[in-house]
């Protein structure tokens, strides 16, 4: 016993896993496919020919801003890594999988605390099992960048602010650091509609709080990075797209429909984690926690059930956007999870450790084969393409590509229609040099 908790405070065992972590997702990158939109950010939507530069992203962008929506600085990444062969952009996707589960471990692990590798295999656990459309937020090459990636920087964005209020005084960076975090928060707030905005939110709440109950200074340098990164989601709401999004009226009746909307997706993916959530808190108000982590977990928490609700304003709600909810839904969970370990709470942490690993190891198993059916399908589909070309055919009829779980990223996603001409048909066609068409098996 001695061995196996000196073994899980090493960090080794932390690096060990995190490796482990980043070669399992590299893997299943590359067994994932181009889908969907993947096939429309090759090519420029200002000219309609293939983007082969950096430059040409530039000019693509400003079109985007006026057709599609606001998000210039994650779809322009998505552009930009386009260019190159998809095995680097997987490697450059696992190491921000990687680095999302390393980094929310790390947020729930005092500075003072030694290494806790079961809580690192824990966080990876509940990230596979309660996001919903996992492979569209973690694997899609569009929304990966658009969704996995937010969540990264989203966090990276709260960390300062987290940890001043942990330790209730003013850290200390060099002047490059602070500089840095004030020039990246402008393009953090422009990144995405709902992570941009609650993260910085919950920032100043963390400030506020600090003020209120740990009697810390706001006259801080941290106030700027929350400016700059309002400053940079104003910008992208105020793009083109994005005011033609938002200026239909809502009625009482579409209000209240999209509250019912965003309600029911709490309550589909959310229940379980707000539950164990609610019980690990009144645990540990009962074992007088430090009242800190307490209110921490409890403002996570609660931007985590902000951030389901801010999609009221939005026209429909694709289960990958519930990826902010879940994400900080799962670090208000963890960051109470040393002090219940210290606290005389080992055993239900034990307990309910052992549910999610159970569970986690049932949804690894069917999801990576249902990422490696995905795959042999597609390739199928592509050795049947590259036939048909070989043998002449200008067009050629394929079947749709069904997956089975939320693990593959094609799952959801929209696949071939009857129609050649129509989207995603157009930039499939387009990108495999044949007019293609989807029928039903």
């Amino acid at each position: 016993m001695e061995k196996l908790k000196k073994l899980n405070a090493s960090k080794s065992a932390v690096l060990g896993l995190s490796g482990l972590v980043w070669a399992f997702m590299f893997l299943l990158n590359l067994l994932t496919p181009y889908a969907a939109d993947d096939f429309a950010y090759k090519i420029s939507f200002k000219t309609q020919d293939w983007i082969r530069t950096v430059w040409d992203i530039f000019p693509s962008m400003a079109a985007h801003a006026e057709t599609m929506n606001g998000r210039l600085i994650s779809h322009g990444l998505g552009q930009l890594f386009m260019l190159w062969p998809k095995a680097v952009f997987d490697g450059v996707n696992a190491a921000v999988f990687t680095g999302l589960v390393f980094l929310i471990y790390r947020l729930s692990v005092p500075k003072k605390e030694g290494e806790n590798a079961l809580l690192l295999a824990a966080v990876f656990c509940a990230l596979w099992f309660f996001m919903p459309a996992f492979g569209q937020v973690t694997l899609w090459q569009m929304g990966s960048v658009n969704y996995s990636w937010a969540l990264l920087f989203g966090l990276l964005f709260l960390r300062p602010y987290i940890r001043r209020y942990e330790a209730g005084t003013e850290a200390a960076p060099p002047l490059w650091r602070k500089l840095l975090f004030c020039v990246l928060a402008l393009p953090f707030g422009m990144y995405t509609e709902v992570t941009s905005f609650i993260c910085p939110f919950l920032a100043a709440l963390l400030l506020l709080l600090g003020r209120l109950t740990k009697k810390t200074s706001l006259k801080t340098w941290l106030l700027a990075p929350i400016a700059l990164a309002a400053v940079g989601y104003l910008l992208m709401m105020s793009m083109p797209a994005e005011m033609k999004a938002k200026s239909g009226q809502m009625d009482l009746a579409a209000f209240l429909g999209r509250v019912n909307v965003c309600t029911s997706m709490l309550k589909t993916y959310g229940l379980w984690l707000l539950a164990v959530w609610a019980v690990a808190e009144i645990l540990g108000l009962f074992r007088k926690l430090d009242a800190g982590r307490l209110t921490l977990s409890a403002v996570l928490a609660f931007g985590a059930v902000a951030a389901n609700y801010m999609l009221v304003a939005a026209s429909y709600y694709p289960e990958r956007c519930f990826c902010t909810t879940a994400a900080l839904l799962i670090l208000a969970v963890a960051v109470l999870i040393p002090e219940l370990l210290r606290q005389g709470g080992a055993e239900p942490c034990a307990c309910a450790g052992a549910l999610l690993a159970v569970a986690a190891a049932f949804a690894l198993v069917t999801g990576a084969y249902d990422v490696w059916a995905t795959h042999t399908a597609w390739s199928a589909r592509e050795a049947a393409i590259a036939q048909a070309r070989e043998d002449g055919q200008t067009e050629i009829s394929l079947p749709l590509i069904l997956p089975a779980t939320k693990y593959s990223a094609c799952q959801g996603l929209a696949d071939l229609e009857s129609d050649s001409y129509a989207w995603p048909n157009n930039h499939m066609s387009a990108y495999y040099g044949i007019r293609l068409k989807g029928i039903t098996q």
